[in-house]
């Protein structure tokens, strides 16, 4: 068939605009800034959104030279997005609203486990002195108290620090399991929180206040992370009973975000020592330098350990 030269440039012209809105299709297939095919941001390309549970102040301060660093370092622009508790941070994280997340490895298993698209990428240090990403969380008696291991915590009053916590009752259920006290939830408070019937659960609500509780011997037993229950036994205040290794916090990238963005960020929080951030300018803080001491390299496998516990000990509600 033949077309009059009129019909040419119509036909032509048609061909046109259905291969720009094709080309148009094939890009807008995604909710970032983006295209699908490069993958998608939390807010808007070239803007890294970081989540974390806020400080004692309620705010990002103690990881805002992280902030910093990240955006000297990348070139991208760092918002906080602030939280209220462990529970919002991982509703965050779930609903794609952070590219970068700072939390306890209990956090990141629940996140992903409700369908978050994060991947570790790095393992925070708790100390200047360790080489190891990594800590402990201790179990603790009021000083003076006659119970001299876990196994007499039947019975008793225990304080943990919140559901969600990983050192704080994921890994104090452990200690007390393998003792022989029986972890398994026989029903729940008001609040919703496992009740148990070989003791009493007192959840504090931070670290600090479960090492409180016990030094005030409102718990016979408690649990907490070594820097605040190993601060308040120097001071003669509680006793430590025993201790379980707990793999160090994640530092965790959106896997959503484009192949390049994640590679850059990969190397720069697992490079993301102290003297690293210091020497690139970012102002440090007392509140960061009290609470990071560096990060090394990580990926899920790290954190294979709490999946597991999250499996033998239900009333951790890792899924729920």
């Amino acid at each position: 068939m033949h077309l009059s030269g009129t019909k040419r440039v119509i036909a032509t012209a048609t061909a046109a605009v259905l291969a720009a809105v094709a080309l148009a299709s094939c890009s807008s297939g995604s909710t970032g800034a983006a295209s699908a095919s490069k993958g998608t941001w939390a807010k808007s390309e070239g803007t890294i959104v970081f989540g974390a549970t806020p400080d004692k102040a309620g705010s990002d301060s103690s990881n805002k030279p992280l902030e910093d660093y990240i955006a000297k370092q990348t070139g991208y622009k760092v918002e906080y997005y602030p939280t209220a508790d462990y529970t919002a941070l991982i509703a965050a994280a779930v609903a794609g609203k952070i590219d970068v997340m700072s939390s306890g490895a209990l956090q990141y298993v629940m996140a992903v486990n409700k369908g978050a698209k994060i991947e570790p990428v790095a393992a925070t240090l708790t100390s200047p002195t360790v080489t190891k990403a990594g800590y402990y969380s201790e179990a603790m008696v009021p000083a003076g108290s006659s119970i001299a291991s876990l196994a007499d915590a039947k019975g008793k009053k225990v304080c943990f620090v919140d559901p969600n916590s990983t050192s704080g009752f994921l890994f104090g259920l452990y200690q007390l399991s393998k003792a022989g006290i029986d972890v398994n939830a026989s029903g729940t408070d008001a609040n919703g929180n496992p009740t148990f019937k070989d003791f009493t659960p007192v959840f504090a609500g931070a670290h600090d206040k479960s090492v409180q509780a016990v030094a005030s011997k409102q718990c016979d037993v408690g649990f907490a992370e070594d820097t605040e229950a190993d601060a308040a036994a120097q001071k003669g205040q509680v006793t430590i009973i025993n201790k379980e290794f707990v793999p160090g916090g994640p530092l965790s990238i959106s896997s959503t975000l484009p192949a390049d963005v994640k590679t850059k960020l990969s190397g720069v929080l697992a490079g993301a020592t102290v003297d690293a951030i210091n020497g690139s300018g970012v102002t440090l803080t007392d509140g960061f330098t009290k609470g990071y001491f560096g990060a090394q390299k990580a990926d899920a496998a790290y954190y294979q350990t709490i999946t597991d516990l999250c499996k033998s000990i239900p009333a951790a509600k890792c899924n729920a």
